[in-house]
């Protein structure tokens, strides 16, 4: 021990005598930050056995900070967190190789292969897996490990050793990598009436595009009205969300206010509308629909340019930036609220719960809608079809929704090979279904009723519909299934404008 540090070593034990058990302060003694963290810093760099690098104590100590913050969504990413959180959160463009990839009992296979990305112009194809990369097996490898190592710095190239799907057959390939972005929607559909369906999972750096040629894609496919699924939807890029409110609404008009410590900013649209203001629109809500979600159709609510189905929305009504720090580290804090064109804060608080305490404001056409506690729709429709027991397997299944998406990613890859298009499930697909579940930690009974068994086959009958055939292909089979899908086609099926379909939704409700 330095004589510098024995000093300051005995000058603590003189102010604070030992005790059995503690210890006991005689006085009471001005409090500085500072020094008190250069003390505990230094007795734990020298004395602590179990003691970290310095700049291990610097890391531990700045996350604690960013974690004590009355914040639930700060957080503080090292360059590689960050980068994970841009590609699997946002999913915003990436430098990468354009794979999804799953876990099998046979090591990590190819799920999908992102058009136009470096993958599959190699050759690349779904179900292929991924045995070595560089001058490294994968065997024992994470999928979180693989992802990680084939993304990097656009330009750079990546030699991947693959064995082909069915075949087995190896081949190896070097896949420069290169800045792939992942669509914000999967698919899109004409249905029966010409109704659009477009469904969007997240606003990143290029949603609103990707939402503009759906709807274009729609329009060409004979689309007289929409339906915009933002169930789900957990949000994302504030900008994202004003260019998407922009293609239905005029522009000029806000979108979102934005109140920050230092300022307020007004947020509106820059071009004209790409859908006209007759055409009628759905928005479908439910409690996953947050954040950027909720600033489109608490937007499109306000101005009556859509009608919203479904459950209460998340109620994020709160704005995140992220700040680079040195050594490439980012932290990302709350810096504001936002509310709607007409006043609306949707940040959901203890007193939400009941709808009678919530401020009451009123649309541009004069309609009544709620403030606080997220975005509430105009038409109510409860997705609670489903029986006791397998209402029961579902929220199982969603406490560990990640585990349960490898496992059906991974048994429905296995499967693949073996079925064609005429896809029905089997009671042996079930019972192997349960086992991986088990293992993966999700304790499911081993036995399930009529009701929740068929509700375990119909997820995994969508994932497997969906790799064989397409997501569209998937949607299609579950369209007699969602209830609250089935009341927005209803109601567009009997509405020839926006009025129209307004008008409507306000007499079933009995309100004026």
């Amino acid at each position: 021990m330095s004589s510098k540090l024995r000093r300051s070593a005995i000058v603590l034990s003189l102010a604070f005598p030992l005790v059995a058990g503690g210890f006991v302060v005689g006085r009471h003694y001005p409090v500085d930050g500072f020094r008190l963290f250069q003390s505990v810093y230094s007795l734990v760099a020298a004395e602590a056995v179990d003691s970290l690098t310095a700049d291990s104590i610097y890391t531990v100590a700045a996350r604690g900070l960013v974690a004590a913050l009355d914040d639930p969504y700060a957080t503080l990413f090292s360059r590689q967190e960050f980068e994970r959180f841009s590609r699997n959160d946002l999913g915003n463009r990436y430098g990468g190789v354009g794979l999804r990839i799953v876990r099998i009992r046979g090591g990590i296979q190819v799920w999908r292969v992102i058009p136009g990305a470096p993958a599959e112009a190699a050759g690349v194809q779904r179900g292929d897996r991924i045995v070595q990369v560089g001058d490294s097996a994968t065997d024992g490898w994470t999928t979180d490990r693989v992802a990680n190592t084939l993304t990097g710095v656009p330009g750079t190239v990546a030699h991947v050793t693959f064995a082909r799907h069915l075949t087995g057959e190896r081949y190896s390939v070097d896949l420069t990598r290169a800045v792939v972005s992942v669509s914000a929607v999967p698919f899109v559909t004409v249905l029966d009436g010409g109704i659009g369906y477009v469904p969007v999972q997240r606003f990143s750096d290029r949603s609103s595009s990707d939402v503009a040629a759906a709807i274009q894609r729609a329009q060409a496919g004979g689309a007289t009205s929409f339906i915009i699924d933002l169930r789900g939807n957990l949000g994302g890029s504030l900008d994202q969300a004003v260019r998407m409110t922009n293609l239905f609404v005029e522009a000029g008009r806000p979108v979102v206010e934005v109140q920050t410590r230092h300022e307020s900013d007004t947020l509106r649209g820059v071009r004209a509308p790409l859908i006209p203001d007759r055409t009628p629109v759905v928005v479908l809500v439910d409690s996953s629909t947050a954040s950027a979600s909720e600033i489109l159709a608490g937007a499109l609510q306000d101005y009556d340019r859509a009608l919203l189905v479904g459950t209460n929305s998340f109620g994020k009504g709160v704005v995140q930036q992220a700040y680079n720090l040195a050594d490439g580290w980012i932290v990302k804090l709350t810096t504001g609220r936002w509310y709607t064109p007409v006043g609306r804060p949707l940040q959901r608080t203890r007193a939400d719960s009941l709808r009678a305490q919530r401020p009451v404001f009123r649309s541009a056409g004069g309609r009544q809608i709620l403030g606080g506690g997220g975005v509430t729709p105009d038409v109510i429709v409860f997705n609670d079809t489903l029986a006791a027991s397998a209402q029961s397997v579902g929220r199982l299944l969603n406490i560990r929704a990640a585990a349960v998406n490898d496992a059906l990613d991974g048994y429905a890859g296995e499967l693949e090979p073996t079925v064609g298009a005429d896809i029905a499930t089997q009671p042996a697909w079930r019972r192997e279904l349960i086992r991986r579940l088990h293992t993966a930690g999700v304790l499911i009974p081993d036995s399930l009723d009529g009701a929740a068994g068929g509700y375990l086959d119909r997820i995994l009958e969508g994932r497997l519909v969906g790799l064989v055939l397409s997501d569209s292909a998937a949607f299609l089979r579950n369209v007699p299934r969602d209830v609250q899908l089935g009341r927005a086609l209803m109601l567009l099926r009997s509405a020839q404008s926006q009025q129209e379909l307004l008008a409507q939704a306000q007499r079933r409700a009995g309100r004026g």
